[in-house]
């Protein structure tokens, strides 16, 4: 059988539904099988009690008690971030845009999956022949764990969505690595019947994460043990999805990967509830590529492209050339998977305070401030890497994980502020854009917070 035919039906998914897809290193191995017939600091100032800083309260009282079981309600903001700045906006101001649009969201994406288990959830997808895919199973579980206590039944989610993670596993890898029953399969058709057995890494990363906060949140001793749970989708994500060299891998070699799959934060977090030093090596192996792509490739710009090439040796990684990973010819370009990239490394920064995540992000977002007049309207979605933009319009999916890049300096202040505005009265429950941008607005506001010294 031929590539392009193998790829087909995908392509077609990917054009009509928008779906970045990003299956793993083993899942492309098994699909040549069965497809084709084989057997620091950074920049901030500290901000007074009435502004937007990722700081302490002064006093409990200024926010919610801590409901019963709940350890870290949403606007608490227990966690000190060592780096960064946030938006010039109270924190009950921006609190209050945060629950009304969580709500919102709640009501528009999440729908029953009682088809798979009694009392299951589904992230409802933006195509209707589909209920749900991985990646957005990932983002509902973190947007649970982080509003429990402004939610009162958000543990009710969130188990109700991990109840359908464990009842669709990849079924496809398993044979292929046996722990890869603690990943999810990648699509659900509409229906609730798994779909085509393979896991997308991204989705993964963040059910870990999510199993982790919420070891943290409501703790391991009820009706799921979340720690446990989270260390055997780890262990997985690392024999399904991760080399040696701490370079992850994806379709269709292994020496090809997604920028945006590198989750600096998750990757902390896995090493300290796990001790595997692998993760450590990931977090230096990502800061490579993305150091390479920004300035071999995208000099004066400080672009990444959304997949990478040849990944094993640092000195010969490149953008993908096209039709490697999701299937078109924009995969070497800053398009719908790298458009997360400023949110994810931002979030890490803000609570590590790795200046090097500060500089890669902070090179996105002076071209974004730069390119754009500073005005939101002119930042388009998709850029090469030369700055050119390819194409128009506003997307959340893009505004949203600039809002929160714009955080890892003083310098960006007021491009900041525009972008959080600008967010806040654009806000959306679409799939893809809706998650992405109220995650992002959650670290713009400093509402985000790591079990990494927790686990």
């Amino acid at each position: 059988m031929a590539v392009a035919a193998a790829w087909s039906p995908i392509f077609y998914i990917l054009l009509n539904m928008r779906r970045r897809l990003f299956i793993s290193g083993s899942a492309a191995a098994a699909l040549a099988l069965t497809g084709c017939g084989g057997g620091g600091g950074g920049g901030g100032a500290e901000a007074d009690s009435s502004a937007a800083t990722p700081a302490t309260p002064a006093t409990p009282s200024l926010y919610a008690a801590t409901p019963a079981g709940t350890s870290y309600p949403f606007g608490a903001r227990l966690d000190r971030y060592v780096a960064g700045i946030g938006p010039t906006q109270s924190a009950s101001t921006m609190d209050a845009v945060l629950t009304a649009q969580y709500d919102a969201w709640k009501a528009a994406r999440v729908v029953s999956a009682d088809s798979i288990v009694a009392g299951g959830y589904a992230i409802q997808f933006s195509n209707a022949s589909v209920l749900t895919v991985s990646e957005g199973m990932g983002y509902g579980m973190l947007i649970a764990v982080l509003f429990a206590g402004h939610d009162s039944k958000a543990q009710a989610l969130f188990d109700g969505l991990l109840s359908v993670v464990r009842a669709r596993p990849a079924y496809a890898l398993v044979p292929y690595d046996p722990n890869a029953k603690y990943l999810m399969d990648w699509r659900l058709n509409a229906g609730g019947s798994a779909g085509d057995g393979w896991n997308a890494m991204d989705g993964d990363l963040d059910i870990a994460m999510a199993l982790l906060m919420a070891n943290r949140q409501w703790g391991s001793a009820g009706k799921w043990n979340y720690l446990q749970e989270a260390r055997n989708t780890i262990g997985a994500i690392k024999t399904s999805n991760m080399k040696a060299n701490g370079a992850t891998k994806g379709l269709r070699s292994a020496a090809n990967n997604r920028t945006s799959d590198y989750m600096i934060g998750h990757f902390r977090a896995f090493q300290a509830a796990t001790g595997d030093d692998l993760w450590q090596s990931a977090v230096d192996k990502a800061y490579k590529l993305l150091d390479r792509m920004q300035t071999v490739y995208s000099p004066g710009v400080g672009l990444v492209p959304d997949f990478v090439m040849n990944t094993d040796d640092d000195s010969a990684a490149m953008p993908s050339t096209g039709y490697i990973g999701d299937g078109n010819d924009k995969e070497g370009y800053f398009w719908w998977n790298a458009c997360r990239n400023p949110w994810r490394f931002a979030s890490d920064y803000m609570l590590s305070g790795d200046a090097r995540f500060a500089s890669v992000t902070g090179k996105m977002i002076d071209f974004f401030k730069s390119s754009s007049g500073g005005d939101p309207v002119n930042i388009g979605t998709g850029y090469a890497l030369n700055g050119t933009q390819l194409t128009g319009g506003n997307s959340p999916a893009y505004h949203g994980p600039i809002c929160a890049g714009a955080c890892v300096d003083a310098r960006f202040q007021g491009f900041l502020d525009t972008m959080w505005t600008w967010n806040a009265k654009h806000l959306t429950t679409g799939y893809y854009d809706g998650e992405i941008q109220l995650l992002s607005m959650v670290v713009a506001s400093g509402n985000w917070w790591s079990p990494a010294k927790k686990a």
